[in-house]
């Protein structure tokens, strides 16, 4: 059976928040029963080629009975715009809003009946009939609009063929800023009155349409492109074919954006962008291979904004966003392969982000770095021709990347994508020789230890080589000075002292981002118990005078991170002498410089935490918020939080500051009050629905990384997994901050937390209750090891 085409006709009473729609669905070589997907839809008429037929509907399926063939289906059904933030879904306040739609991964069903499945792609005819003062917006641009009985019609272009997920639709009134790229349009959209004056997000995306079309060798395809604001956004953004929604804090620029945020923004746009070749264009099969759309969109968005903005080195912040999330998330027991199984897209929330995103953004780079990037880049561009507009799997990719290359790329990536983990290799010098040895890491003890076949990079004395290691010992030459080379490997390595003391000898040979992975990795041994904190705190010492900015990023963290999980006042003082370090060294040295200004930040941030003398100085120094530049705003608010501790102020910017990054800042901030009456005023904020429902977990996170806090969220974790469910927040979004609660608060009082967890789990959590149960267990080691 083939869907050729969806003809949608919606009649949007913006108002009232409801609307009333008819389609017209073609469909080729017809099953004698067809069901429609569908979620809260009424449906009042069914018709097969013009005559009336009985159906059956329930709340999530339409089915009717066809004598096969080529039909045409006409559907009658009406519904009431969803209160979520999904589906056709109110974006906004009760009073001032737009409707926006977010149909991944499968709730384009709940906007209009459909074979909401990505491999039954078609072509779509959609029209909207609104209110004369209202725009309507969607994939293609408009090809008509007409009164029609003092209501606006806006008829739409057909759209290529693509899967339900990526259709958009869009009512309300509009602010735009418009510019051209090759002849077409692109628009810079938002709420009326939330459009800011920067036009920075559309450079982003000329900059990045540009080298995604030299290196696919495939023109954008649509002839407009929209980058639309989104006042409430479960998502970071979403790749809808030629309407592209994020959150406002990503594309409203202005005055208080951050530098991080700039690359952020940049990344993001840019994430999206390469959804129009890597997605849209060329859709996986079954949502099983998600993976592969946002894989792909995740390293090619780095790789777009490493050529484009050269300066900013922003493999670095790969390492740091992406590659230490999923080392982190993939060496638990209750982590899951890439390519995981999906019998039902609802069970995609029980998946880790770092999973689909982090690891297989990793192991593509991995693999391109073994292969060559010349030979990469033309195995992508044969993949996309000979898919275009189509469906593929992982295996088709696999031989295109083999074919090109002529290497055995399909067996390494079937390893990498269907086992869970990651290896370790551990050395052992012998002789002339050095023998290295793989094993799975895991934080506690794992069930199977599986092998892979590794792509190595071998930092020579003499020069840079690949090897493959397949088994699990190998011996290689002895003039080794280090075993991943740019990090370009997803495997960490366990040095014998001997080897580190080699490594730590000769820094100045080894890349940045190498560094880096040495010391992620030291800290991952401490979690796990291969090193001992004796062992962790004379290698890691031998590391501080490193000044590459995501080494510092990476080391202050780390001794930020002890302290705030142990308590233990030896890693405060760490942290304090080595923040402060490097915070003279960067203002001494590097205030000017980007990626420096914004580790200056993070530094800030830190020390704000643990350090009340800097808190004081802080609040001196600024008389008021808006005083405060950009950049050091979050460490502002900790001082503020530390120093006066109360909620009323923080509640004021969230409610009066119009700029979603200051308000996100002061939820952060707010979770570190202490005291029975702030918590106790936070929770009935968050109930009154003051602050925007996508922020909402964001004050429970906080609140969960702070000791003073930490005990109030065991106290009333149901309390809170309550209130996120009754605001619709998304399956996916609750299991991560449960995860994160668990995990980071209940090391407070553990055995009370694991009794709290077991009192809200359901299907829908079950994952990130089991993944924070996990981390909490790991986090009671550490202390027990680290006493």
């Amino acid at each position: 059976m083939e869907v050729i085409n969806y003809r949608i006709s919606l009649d949007i009473d913006f108002r009232q928040k409801k609307y009333k729609g008819e389609e017209t669905v073609k469909i080729n070589d017809a099953e004698k029963k067809v069901t429609f997907d569908l979620n809260n839809i009424d449906i009042q008429e069914v018709k097969i080629n013009g005559s009336p037929v009985k159906y059956e509907a329930d709340k999530d399926s339409l089915t009717f009975s066809t004598a096969g063939g080529d039909i045409s289906v006409d559907v009658k059904f009406s519904s009431d715009v969803d209160r979520g933030l999904k589906g056709f879904y109110l974006a906004g306040t009760e009073d001032k809003y737009i409707l926006s739609t977010q149909f991944e991964e499968s709730d384009a069903r709940r906007a209009f009946p459909c074979i909401d499945n990505p491999n039954y792609k078609a072509t779509f005819d959609i029209s909207m009939k609104i209110d004369s003062d209202l725009k309507a917006i969607s994939n293609m641009p408009a090809k008509q609009e007409k009164l029609e009985n003092g209501k606006k019609l806006v008829e739409f272009e057909q759209t290529p063929r693509m899967a339900t997920y990526l259709v958009y639709l869009g009512v309300g009134q509009f602010d735009e800023a418009e510019d051209l790229y090759k002849g077409k349009k692109l628009y810079l959209t938002a709420m009326k009155g939330h459009l800011t004056s920067s036009r920075y997000p559309l450079e982003v995306a000329k900059k990045s349409l540009n080298y995604l079309e030299t290196y696919t060798g495939i023109d954008y395809m649509l002839p407009k492109l929209n980058l639309i604001s989104v006042p409430e956004f479960a998502s970071g953004a979403m790749e809808n074919w030629g309407a592209i929604t994020f959150r406002e804090i990503l594309l409203n620029i202005d005055d208080s954006t951050t530098s991080r945020s700039y690359k952020r923004t940049s990344e993001v746009i840019t994430h999206e962008l390469v959804h129009m070749w890597f997605g849209d264009l060329v859709t996986m099969k079954w949502w099983n291979d998600l993976w592969l759309n946002e894989s792909f969109a995740t390293f090619f968005a780095f790789k777009t904004v490493d050529s484009t903005d050269p300066e900013w080195k922003f493999f670095g912040d790969f390492l740091l966003d992406q590659t230490d999330g999923a080392y982190t998330m993939d060496a638990l027991k209750n982590s899951h392969p890439i390519n995981a199984d999906v019998s039902d897209p609802r069970s995609i929330s029980q998946l880790s982000y770092e999973i689909r995103y982090g690891k297989g953004s990793n192991v593509l780079r991995m693999i391109e770095a073994y292969v060559g990037k010349d030979v990469f880049m033309k195995a992508m561009r044969n993949y996309l021709k000979e898919f275009s507009y189509k469906n593929a799997s992982g295996s088709d990719l696999w031989n295109a990347i083999e074919k090109e290359s002529g290497k055995g790329v399909s067996s390494i990536m079937e390893q990498w994508i269907s086992q869970k983990g990651y290896p370790y290799i551990t050395t052992e010098r012998d002789g002339d020789r050095l023998k290295i040895t793989q094993k799975q890491f895991y934080f506690l003890e794992g069930d199977r230890s599986s092998q892979w076949k590794i792509p190595l990079f071998i930092n020579r004395f003499s020069r840079e080589e690949n090897a493959l290691m397949d088994g699990k010992e190998m011996e290689i030459e002895g003039d080794v000075l280090s075993l991943n080379y740019g990090h370009s490997g997803f495997y960490r390595v366990l040095y014998d002292d001997a080897m580190y003391e080699t490594v730590t000898r000769n820094l100045s040979q080894i890349s940045a981002d190498e560094k880096w992975g040495i010391a992620n990795d030291l800290y991952a041994f401490l979690l796990s118990g291969k090193i001992n904190m004796t062992q962790y705190v004379r290698r890691i010492e031998k590391l501080y005078g490193i000044n590459d900015n995501i080494v510092i990023d990476e080391i202050s963290k780390q001794l930020y991170s002890l302290y705030n999980i142990t308590g233990n006042g030896y890693f405060r003082d760490l942290a304090n002498f080595y923040i402060k370090d490097k915070m003279e060294y960067i203002e001494a040295n590097k205030k000017d410089e980007f990626n420096y200004k914004i580790s200056l930040s993070g530094l800030y941030t830190k020390l704000a935490y643990i350090n009340n003398d800097f808190c004081k100085t802080l609040l001196s120094k600024y008389k008021e918020y808006g005083q405060v530049e950009p950049d050091f705003r979050l460490a502002y608010l900790i001082a503020q939080a530390r120093i006066n501790n109360d909620f009323k102020y923080f509640a004021n910017i969230i409610e009066t500051t119009s700029n979603d990054e200051d308000k996100t800042k002061a939820i952060t901030a707010a979770g570190i009050l202490e005291g029975d009456g702030n918590h106790k005023d936070i929770m009935e904020f968050v109930k009154s629905g003051k602050a925007k429902k996508q922020d909402m977990d964001s004050f429970f996170v906080a609140m969960s990384s702070s000791d003073g806090s930490r005990q109030y969220i065991i106290d009333n974790l149901k309390n809170i997994v309550d209130t996120m469910y009754k605001f619709q927040l998304s399956p996916l979004r609750i299991n991560r901050c449960v995860q994160a609660m668990i995990g980071n608060a209940g090391i407070k009082n553990p055995d009370k937390m694991k009794k709290a967890a077991e009192s809200v789990r359901n299907e829908e959590i079950f994952g990130g209750i089991n993944k924070g149960l996990e981390f909490l267990e790991i986090y009671e080691n550490l202390v027990k090891n680290t006493k």
